[in-house]
């Protein structure tokens, strides 16, 4: 893998890792809402996706990962954060791990590895 995507991955697990589980996000989420309360489609669910992807707990090809594909990219759960004073950009969080995991570059992949 080249440079620059192992440096997406490594930025991608480090901001994920700053999340502090307020589950904030959870609430603003019109998916979670319509989906009463499936946990994969709130904005705090795809971030652990993605630390789990990245950690190789989890592989590219478990139905769970698909839910990645299914955030609107509203940016409700972006405001909400900033607001509590996290300060994460949760859905271009959410949006870097679609581009590794479309490309194959999570360690649970049978694709190039991270």
């Amino acid at each position: 893998m080249d440079v620059k995507r192992q440096e997406i991955a490594d930025t991608l697990l480090r901001e994920v890792a700053k999340c502090r589980a307020c589950r904030f996000c959870v609430d603003m989420c019109s998916l979670y809402q319509a989906t009463e309360g499936v946990e994969s489609m709130a904005p705090y669910g795809r971030l652990q996706i993605i630390k789990c992807l990245l950690n190789g707990a989890l592989d590219e090809d478990d139905p769970i990962v698909y839910s990645l594909y299914s955030c609107l990219q509203c940016g409700r759960c972006d405001g909400l954060c900033q607001a509590k004073g996290q300060n994460l950009e949760v859905s271009y969080l959410i949006r870097l791990g679609k581009y590794l995991l479309s490309h194959g570059l999570v360690k649970g992949g049978h694709d190039e590895k991270v």
